[in-house]
Parts: C-alpha cells; structure tokens; sequence
C-alpha cells in the first residue's frame, strides 16, 4: 500500500474515530464571515482597479442577498462612472439620509446633461465640511449652462474655501474667460502654468484668453506649442484657436486651412464652421463660403453669426433681398461700436442702397465710416443715397472724400464729373472726366460725358470725334447715339450759322437717324424724344416737333413747348406752358429768362408790373452753347443721356472672432465608496454527547519498525 495511503488512515482513526470511541468533545468553531460585507468590499476593491462593470454586479449580488443603503450608495456612484447618470441619480432619490446623496445626485443629474435641475439640488445643498467642493461643482454646472457671473461667485466661493487647489482657480479662470475679461483670466492661467497637472490643458487657454486681447501673434505661438507638444487631448479647440489667430492677423489663406482641420475633427461644430465661412468670406470665394453658412445653418437655424456671414455673401452675390433678410436676424449681434463690424455695416448699408431704403442705408453707411474712416466705399455709398436723394450738395460732398480716399478710382471721377454735367459746371466736368480717362481711358461713361463737356465748351468737332470713335469701336449704348445726336443737331445750327445750308441738312438728318437708332436700341430713356423735338422746330416741323415732345412731356420738354409756341407767335400758349414748367422747377435760369423774353415779346404792358418776372433779363447764361447758337434768341434745352457708375469696392471682409471657451473641467462626486465593517457570528457545535467531558490527550505515537514501511500499522 503506497506511503500516502497509510498516512491518511492514521490521521483518519486520530481525528475521527478514537474521539467516537471514546470521548465526548466540546468544539468552538468560528463560522465564516458575512458575505454580504465581503461582496460590497470586494466589489470596492475592483471599482479602484477600474473594473466597474464586475463591481456593480457584485453589489446588486450583495443587494439581492440583503438590501442595504450602502449598496445603493455605492451602486449610485459606480453606474456614475460607468456614465450611467440618470440611474446613478436615481438611486440616490432613495437614501437621502447619506451626507453628500443630494449633493451627488445634482452632480449625476449635471453630468446626464440636466443642468438646470442638477443646478437645483446643488444650490440647496448645504456643504458643511466640503462646502469647497459644492462650491466646485456649482461652477463647473453654471460654466456648462454658460452662466458666467454666477460661475464666478462659486468659483471664488471654492478658492476661499480652499484656495490651494489648483483646479478651483482653473475654473475660476474660465469663468473670467467667459465673462471676456480676459487680461484676468490670461493673468490666472498664467499663474498656474508651474503646476504639472495641468500641462495639457493651460496652453489652449491661455491662447483664448490671447486672443481676446486681440493679440494674434502671440495667441497664434501658444496654439502652435501646444500641437507641437504631441498632446492630443485638445486637438481640436488647438486648430480652431490657431486659425483664430491666423484669421486676426488676416492671413485668411492660411485660417481657411486650420478651420477645415477644426472641422475635420468635428464637423458639427458650430463655431467652426462659420470661422471657415468667414475665413472663405475673406477671401472671396463667396461660393464656397455660402456651403459652409449653410452647412452651420443646418446645426443652428437661429445662430446671428452665421446670419451675418450669410447676408455678407448674399449681397456680393447680388441677392439684396435674401440679404436683407438675413441681416434682419442678426440685429442683436451688430453692436455699432465694435470696430470689427465695419464690413459688415458697409455691406447692409449697400444693400439697402440697392433696394431704394435711402434713409435706413444712411444710417448704416455713416456707421461704417465712423468704425473704419479709411474705406472709401462707405463714403460713396453715401454719395449715391444723396444723388437718389437729389442733393446736389451731399453728393459732392461725400464724393469728394471717397475720391481722397481713392484718389485712381475712374468710376468715381465719372459720377463726378456727370454730377457737375447736372450742375451746368462744364469746366469741373471737363477736368473730372479727363482725370477718369487718365487712370482709365476705356471708360464709356467717362468718354461719353468727356464728348458733352467738349460740346458744351463749344468744341463740337472734338466731341463728334470722341463719339465717332466709342460708337465705331462697338459700343453701340443708346445714350451715345442720343447725345451725338445731339452734337450734329449743334453742327447743324453751327453750318446754319455759317450759312452751309446744305451741310446743315445733312446733319440734321443724321442727327434724326441718331435719335432713331437710340430709341430702338433703349426705348426706357425717352430723352431722345426732347432731342428729335427740337430738331423738328429747328427744322420748321412744328406738328411733328410738338408730338415729340408729348412723348416725353418733362419739365425740359415743357419749356421748349413754351419756345416753340413764343416762336410761332403764340405768346398765351408760351407763357402757359413756361409758367408750367417754373412751377416744377423755381430755381431754373432758362426758364425763367425764357419767360422774361415771351412777356417782353407779347406782354409788354404787364411787364413793369412783375419785377419778379423783369429779373430774368438778367438770367441770359451767356455761356451756354445753346444760347450761342440759338435761332430765334430762346434757349431750347437738350436732355443729354449718361449712366452714373455704379461702384463696385472688392470686399475687404472681416468677421468678430468668436473665442471657443474650453470645456469645463469634470465634476468631482464629494464621496468615495462606502467600506462595509465585516461581522463575525460564533456557534457552539456539539457532538455526541450533550454531557460535558474533559477531552482526553491522545498518547504520542511511537515509531515503529513500519515507519516509512508501506505496510499498514497494527491497531492496538
């Protein structure tokens, strides 16, 4: 029999069957533990290894052996950090004798998303002896609802309490980032950076707070050492706080490509999004941009920045009336002091240039020359309102600091020039059109009103040539055949003059085919119908000379109605229809020398008697071309045709920049798990008999000869 065998036996027969021989045995046993302490320890002791799913089954094993309210507690806060927050919170409702239940419930209602009620139960919590944490996760929750003052107060609230820690002061810092006072926060980032806990998280801060003091170059240093770091933890807030950056020192180029980074790591992201419109914006690639506005629009229907981008795009796009509507929505974000806001300003108020709204445009325009006093596109657009407006005065005024602004822009020396052309100045015309045409000589307008002034100086062959020679180059524009039709209604009164008859035919008829040719190429501009009206009565068709001018019956036309009739012995009728015409306009020097010459013609007697109407003898305009060459001593008005330039300014976008203000730090639950103390029970186990005997020492064993024999020993 092996070795082994025989060893068990002995010990058998000791243990088991010399005490049932012969004695009575008392034992005093210590029954194994509780088990439910040691499931809740056990489970303890896993949840700090990490492994929380294996310690929340051990608890609900505990639980469902005998329900405790430390189970329940220590259950809440280990489903928190399986991120089961609603559960965790839950849990909690049902032992709200536990010290910190109802601050923690708060925290677990916060970090399910529940702010406002996690803000609730927190607010009512009184702290006690971890008031300094209450206070911690107050300001984290009202950091997270964006409430920035009230983050703050506990935020400083938590650093009074205990002012060593240094996330109470990071958070304390972010509220001040939120609350844009900036150099504070960069002040208390700052004085946190020896701590090595928060290596990673200092860097982007700090560039945010940067930012905020609009210094770019520096923000831009501090994004760029983070990424260089090899940190990726805050990845994505680094990129889109560099293209923050590079977008400030307008390198929009490059902020196009760090946004499309920010949004690659998160293409929801609002903020980004619209960065990378703007960026696009700033650019011109106007397309582009209005993919991404859209694109943010999507996540945020309501969002005043990407509204304010988007009215930006539309109205270089040319659709003023989505513009303005798009404008309309972002009334609260155009702050009229922000300097940033100047584009932004410039392009509603030429958008509502465009759409007639001359007063409200007004009042944008002058915003965005108080913001920027260097572009000159405010200053013109304000000159155009006036133009609309007909003042004279205002259009010049403000058209002559957009040209100081922009001393080689050829557009706006042309509307100067037509403005002057308007006036009568011909001189002024003449120099402002020869500047246009000396920075541009392609310039139509400028070659058109050029041609008027010449004419009006009495160099018509020089006009007639400037004309030819547009017209011949292709530019077949009904106000160019218009007014060389009538420079050669002047050549023909100038070969009457010189008494060249048959010149003068020659060009009155070529004068008609002018007016004809611009009639059908522009029937809208009906000044032709003035024009071939006073051929006509030069010519001495006077039913077809009064049927032209009823085809365009303006105050022009109605004064030389009032000639035409004067002219033909018809003294009523000409002083009818030129009193008609002082009655639209007072302030005209022909039509009230006309008027002068018909009562000094047929009204002689009556004359003396109006010195109102005696002072325009004096009104004759000596210089006038029309005067110089007037037939029967009235002064026929000609409506020459031109078109004001109509300004186009590159646009020199540029957008607020919009800070991302850094996640919050994570909520701190104020309590550990719960240790259970384990309990013993002690029994007494009889066996036998119930009598109480003295257990008998069993006699020590001899050696025997069978010692390490596999024989089995004799039992005496």
């Amino acid at each position: 029999m092996p070795r082994l065998l025989c060893k068990a036996i002995v010990l058998f027969y000791c243990v088991v069957l010399q005490p049932i021989a012969g004695y009575s045995v008392e034992l005093t046993a210590t029954q194994p533990t509780d088990s439910v302490p040691r499931l809740n320890n056990t489970a303890l002791r896993l949840a700090r290894n990490k492994n929380y799913a294996g310690a929340l089954q051990l608890l609900k094993r505990a639980a469902a052996g005998r329900p405790s309210d430390t189970l329940l507690y220590n259950q809440a806060i280990i489903l928190s950090q399986l991120k089961r927050y609603e559960e965790a919170a839950n849990l909690l409702q049902q032992v709200p004798t536990f010290s910190h239940a109802q601050a923690n419930q708060g925290i677990f209602f916060c970090m399910s998303g529940d702010v406002k009620t996690g803000l609730t139960l927190l607010e009512n919590t009184a702290g006690g002896k971890n008031a300094d944490k209450v206070a911690f996760n107050r300001a984290v929750a009202h950091l997270h609802a964006r409430q920035f003052n009230e983050a703050n107060r506990a935020a400083s609230e938590a650093v009074r309490i205990r002012g060593g820690d240094p996330m109470y002061r990071l958070v304390k810092a972010d509220a001040l980032l939120g609350l844009k006072k900036y150099q504070e926060a960069l002040s208390s980032y700052q004085a946190l950076e020896k701590d090595t806990k928060l290596a990673t998280m200092l860097p982007v801060r700090i560039g945010n707070a940067l930012l905020g003091l609009k210094k770019y170059e520096e923000a831009a240093a501090s994004f760029t050492n983070y990424l260089l770091s090899g940190d990726r933890s805050n990845q994505a807030e680094a990129r889109f706080g560099l293209a923050n950056a590079l977008y400030g020192q307008k390198e929009f180029t490059k902020a196009v490509a760090e946004f499309r980074r920010a949004v690659q790591f998160r293409p929801q992201w609002l903020e980004a999004r619209t960065g990378l419109g703007n960026a696009l914006s700033s650019t011109r690639d106007y397309r582009s941009a209005r993919i991404e506005y859209e694109a943010a629009l999507a996540i945020k229907p309501d969002d005043p920045h990407v509204h304010l981008g988007l009215g930006v795009v539309s109205h270089r796009q040319g659709l003023h009336e989505e513009a303005l509507e798009h404008f309309a929505r972002t009334s609260n974000l155009l702050d009229p002091k922000d300097k940033d806001l100047a584009d932004c300003f410039l392009s509603l108020g030429l958008t509502k240039l465009e759409m007639n709204q001359l007063d409200s445009a007004l009042v944008h325009l002058n915003v965005a020359m108080r913001l920027n006093k260097d572009h000159p596109a405010a200053y013109a657009g304000a000159s155009e309102v006036y133009r609309k407006k007909e003042s004279s005065r205002y259009t010049l005024e403000y058209l002559e600091k957009a040209i100081r602004l922009s001393p080689q822009n050829d557009k706006m020396l042309t509307n100067k020039g037509n403005m002057y052309l308007k006036l009568g100045n011909m001189d002024e015309a003449y120099e402002s059109f020869h500047w246009a045409l000396n920075h541009n000589p392609q310039n139509i307008n400028a070659l058109n009103g050029l041609s008027i002034s010449l004419l009006e100086k009495d160099r018509i062959e020089e006009a007639e040539l400037v004309l030819d020679s547009v017209i011949t180059r292709g530019h077949h524009k009904a106000f160019l055949y218009n007014n060389r039709g009538i420079v050669r209604s002047y050549m023909a009164l100038k070969r009457e003059k010189q008494k060249d008859m048959h010149s003068a035919r020659q060009y009155y008829y070529r004068s008609i085919r002018d007016y004809e040719r611009s009639r059908d190429l522009d029937s809208t501009h009906k000044t032709y119908y003035n024009n071939l009206g006073n051929v006509y009565k030069n010519t001495g068709e006077y039913d077809k000379a009064v049927k032209s001018y009823l085809g365009h019956l303006d105050r022009s036309a109605i004064n030389n109605l009032g000639v035409l009739y004067a002219r033909n012995a018809k003294g009523d009728y000409g002083r009818h229809y030129l009193n008609i015409a002082i009655t639209i306009d007072s302030a005209s020097l022909v039509y009230r020398y006309n008027r002068y010459k018909v009562y000094k013609e047929f009204f002689k007697d009556s004359l003396a008697k109006r010195p109102d109407i005696l002072q325009g003898q004096d009104l004759m305009p000596t210089n006038s071309i029309s005067s110089k060459y007037s037939k029967d001593g009235y002064i026929n008005i000609y409506l020459y045709d031109y078109d004001f330039e109509h300004y186009e300014f590159p646009g020199d976008h540029y957008f607020p920049i919009q800070n991302a203000l850094p996640a919050p730090p994570d909520y701190r639950p104020l309590d550990d798990l719960i240790a259970m103390q384990a309990v013993k029970e002690s029994t007494t186990a009889r066996v036998a008999s119930p009598v109480r005997v003295t257990r008998k020492r069993m006699p020590k064993a001899r050696r025997t000869r069978m010692a390490g024999s596999t024989k089995c020993p004799k039992i005496l």
